[in-house]
């Protein structure tokens, strides 16, 4: 006859020196298992390594890039230190205050066209201010004006000419109110064709709310043209604001295009799709002025939104979009009530998932470029320098 007391007491033990087995030895199995890898910060010579290979000063390089990401509290490792060197090298290959073909000719162009406003008053103003000379300068602005290379050389033009207009202007315009309401110290200030400087290529705007009133408007473009200063600019611009994209080819193109613009481009396909209009995806859901300001007049896409609002979430108030919207180039807009009423209707209407970024579409007009150039085809051609800083990273790790 089987003893059942005595099994069930061997079985009583067995179950309990499993137990105590698997609670010994879990952790030190899972101890066992192989830690995910420390990320790898880089130095500045294997940073330097990253940099292409006929670039002068490597080292310098890789340092500026470096003390820009600590500036920014980002960790040096290969994917930052990557996205960084490819702008540098899409956008002035290396070159801290770099030059512009035909630059001469481009802004001469713009002055004659802008004095020829003004009829003869105008371009004899012109020509006359034109033969004055900055203090300290042996030459005319007139011959300034042909030996002018970089966009440092026309940025120091500029704010002399503007020192010698304002300076000589009542011998210009004594008695001519038109032309002193046209050709203002201002409106030539604004043919000045330089509104991106340094190796960067980062909008002067942003550098110079970015330093907060620390310094002048001249001196934060002075600061562009040395290597720190346009790369740390740049580092700000490019990496210092959160966004959930999943490739960083999208950052590359909100670099190009504006804060978020990848992320806005892809809500405006979705409410295009939702209302049946057809919507420039460029990444702005408002209109804004020269100097980044929200316009009072409605755009295409807050129509737009207006109309989803009517047939799609008519709980949402009209004043509650408007408000909403006003935050379009921060993350925050993504946490409101127009976010979250388009996408939950996006996906109920059409069964499918919101994309979160797509590639704005946006032609580029710069008197720097040679041609037309869209948003997209800048981005993918960084995308590709980042890229090639990958394969070089990864044949230089063991």
């Amino acid at each position: 006859m089987v003893n059942t007391t005595a099994w069930a007491f061997r079985g009583l033990l067995l179950a309990g020196a499993l137990l105590t087995l698997e609670s010994c030895s879990g952790p030190a199995l899972r101890a066992s298992e192989p830690p995910a890898p420390e990320p790898v910060l880089l130095t500045v010579p294997r940073t330097a390594r990253l940099v292409p290979s006929g670039v002068k000063d490597r080292e310098g390089w890789a340092q500026a890039v470096l003390d820009a990401l600590e500036a920014q509290k980002i960790a040096p490792t290969v994917e930052p230190i990557c996205q960084v060197l490819a702008v540098i090298e899409q956008e002035s290959g290396f070159q801290a205050n770099p030059g512009v073909k035909d630059l001469p000719r481009i802004v001469r162009r713009r002055l004659d066209a802008y004095a020829g406003k003004l009829g003869v008053i105008g371009r004899s103003a012109l020509k006359a201010l034109l033969q004055h000379k900055a203090p300290g300068e042996s030459r005319t602005f007139e011959k300034r004006l042909k030996g002018v290379r970089t966009e440092q050389d026309l940025d120091r033009f500029f704010r002399d000419l503007l020192e010698a207009y304002e300076r000589h202007y009542p011998a210009f315009y004594s008695a001519a109110d038109l032309a002193s309401e046209l050709f203002t110290s201002k409106r030539l200030a604004e043919l000045n064709p330089i509104t991106t400087a340094g190796s960067m290529q980062v909008s002067v705007r942003y550098a110079v709310e970015q330093d907060d009133g620390e310094h002048s408007e001249q001196e934060v473009r002075e600061q562009l043209y040395t290597r720190a200063g346009g790369v740390h600019h740049g580092t700000s611009r490019l990496l210092g604001y959160p966004a959930g994209y999943p490739q960083p080819v999208f950052r590359f193109a909100d670099y190009n295009a504006g804060f978020y613009a990848s992320r806005n481009a892809a809500l405006q396909a979705q409410l295009s799709r939702l209302t049946g209009r057809r919507l420039l995806l460029d990444g702005d859901l408002l209109l804004y002025n020269d100097q980044g300001k929200p316009r009072d007049e409605d755009s295409q896409s807050l129509s737009a939104l207006l109309a989803f609002r009517q047939r799609h979430a008519p709980k949402l108030s009209e004043r509650q979009l408007r408000k909403d919207v006003r935050k379009e180039k921060e993350a925050s807009f993504e946490k409101t009530e127009t976010w979250r009423a388009l996408k939950q209707a996006y996906e109920r209407v059409t069964g499918e998932r919101p994309a979160y970024a797509r590639l704005p579409e946006v032609t580029l007009q710069s008197p720097k470029l040679s041609r037309e150039r869209t948003t997209a085809w800048f981005a993918h051609s960084v995308d590709q320098r980042f890229q090639r800083c990958l394969a070089r990273h990864r044949v230089q790790t063991p």
